[in-house]
């Protein structure tokens, strides 16, 4: 059995349990994970902790001052940000090649993989782990705690984002562990918020009250009450006051338009070309469609090409424009995208075209101001963990901060938590009186045409973050989001210099 803890009352759930945590933004999701985890941490029992946008040092933090006594040779976090590339190192990125902490002093060990979208390379390094901690480590029980699922929704269509889910609670099940997945309910709807809670043994809603939060648990046989939780604040300092193992952004040239800064990006996407390729075997039918799906939502233009020459045959080249990134056959990274038992949780090497694709801005063309939302709360969020800095956010118009009220709340417990908020947007609504965020009311055509939320990490380059979108057509964006300081710098000094006033 394990023990849930203190935030959820002690309760126990069965082994080979799998939960959804959910709730909307800012709701403290992920600290009440850690929080977890970290309460029925003892000697029999290894965790993994997979993370889209913490970066590990951070993670590892909070969890030993949870903790405090965790041994970090029991401990393996996967760090799917994508600001690391893919590899081993240690939690403190001082070496290379450092697995687990051998005498149970120091960090953990760390696993890194390109991009949130892989998902095929984060099911990778959690088996890595998984057979480490059990049969090398010796542990008796496993748990894993996986923030956030949206981050990978951001790249990954519903069929891969449910595959990835179906698969991980098996995987579970056949480990006898507990798995621990936070969802954001506001960026996670339609098909796959729905088809999400069927996918796992049991839900753990929480949510704002008057004077803290509530959580309830459900499908545990009965559907749970509201009641209120008690979270833990971790021993040692917070986190926006921490610098150690954190960079300062350098100062980078503004872009001379935030569409320019899009265009830019644009201009960087890469081209997978299928050279030579014919699917003359029936079982490999439907492989170029499966390629173009996983590529193309991730921004990358995929063709084929039929070259004089017979070589290179059933090749994938991955180039910008006429640079080589990349080459892999086309069979094996077919095999590599495949979501199922055998490719998942299968130990190897990924294929150098899936290891090639990371990079510093992921371009998102032709979204929907859903797919914008989603993106800002991922900003939003780390702007939240660090309770300080300056977020700037673009809104296009100012009713969509002031007559939307999640946004509204979510904004404004940003300025009460410290963060430094300015707002900018045709003044379509009135701004309150007594409200903390600075509005900067603006009928410039850049202001009108185009979203953007930019955080500049509180002098930290690891927390920086933005996104930049501009409207091209009605409801139709192209823009990029991006956690790379350098350009989060340039972004930042661009609103700063040309629109705050």
């Amino acid at each position: 059995m394990y023990v849930l803890g203190p935030p959820l009352w002690n309760e126990s759930v069965g082994e080979g349990t799998t939960l959804l945590v959910r709730g909307r933004t800012m709701t403290r999701k992920t600290d009440m994970t850690t929080q977890l985890l970290a309460g029925d941490d003892d000697g029999d029992t290894g965790t993994v902790l997979v993370t889209t946008d913490e970066r590990p040092a951070s993670l590892w933090e909070r969890y030993r001052g949870l903790a405090p006594n965790a041994d970090p040779s029991r401990v393996g976090i996967v760090d799917a940000t994508g600001e690391a590339g893919g590899g081993d190192r240690p939690v403190t990125d001082a070496t290379e090649g450092t697995t687990f902490s051998a005498d149970g002093v120091g960090t953990p060990a760390v696993g890194s993989v390109n991009s949130p979208a892989d998902l095929t390379g984060i099911g990778m390094m959690v088996s890595r782990f998984f057979d480490e901690l059990l049969t090398e480590r010796g542990v008796g029980r496993i748990r894993v705690g996986i923030a956030t699922l949206n981050t990978m929704a951001m790249y990954a269509d519903t069929e891969r984002i449910t595959r990835f889910v179906h698969v991980l609670s098996g995987r579970i099940r056949s480990v006898e562990g507990l798995g621990l997945v936070v969802v954001h309910t506001d960026g996670l709807e339609g098909d796959i918020g729905n088809s999400l809670p069927a996918l796992v043994d049991g839900l753990v809603d929480i949510r704002e009250a008057d004077d803290g939060f509530e959580a309830r648990t459900r499908r545990f046989g009965t559907d749970g009450d509201w009641r209120p939780i008690d979270l833990t604040e971790p021993v040692g300092a917070a986190e926006s006051s921490d610098t150690r193992g954190t960079t300062t952004p350098t100062s980078a040239r503004p872009p001379e338009s935030l569409g320019a800064a899009v265009r830019a990006v644009e201009a960087e996407r890469p081209t997978l070309t299928l050279c030579n390729y014919e699917e003359d075997d029936a079982a490999r039918e439907g492989e170029a469609d499966a390629l173009r799906s996983y590529f193309e939502s991730r921004d990358v233009t995929v063709r084929t090409a039929r070259l004089d020459a017979e070589t290179p045959r059933g090749v994938a080249l991955l180039h910008r424009e006429e640079a080589l990134l990349a080459a892999t056959p086309t069979a094996d990274l077919a095999d590599a995208i495949a979501l199922d038992e055998s490719s998942l949780f299968a130990d190897g090497r990924r294929p150098a075209v899936i290891e090639a694709l990371s990079g510093d801005a992921r371009a998102a063309g032709g979204v929907d101001r859903a797919f914008l939302v989603e993106a800002s709360r991922v900003v939003e969020t780390r702007a939240a963990r660090t309770s300080g800095g300056r977020l700037d956010a673009g809104f296009q118009s100012l009713s969509r901060l002031w007559a939307v009220p999640r946004t509204r709340r979510i904004y404004e417990a940003l300025a009460e938590a410290g963060v430094d908020v300015h707002a900018y947007g045709v003044a379509d609504a009135a701004t309150p009186p007594d409200t903390a965020i600075t509005v900067h009311a603006s009928d410039d055509p850049e202001i009108r045409d185009t979203w953007f939320v930019v955080h500049d990490g509180a002098g930290a380059g690891e927390r920086a973050a933005a996104l930049v979108a501009e409207e091209r057509d009605p409801g139709v964006y192209h823009g990029f989001w991006t956690r790379t300081p350098e350009r989060v710098a340039a972004l930042s000094t661009y609103v700063v210099e040309t629109h705050c006033h």
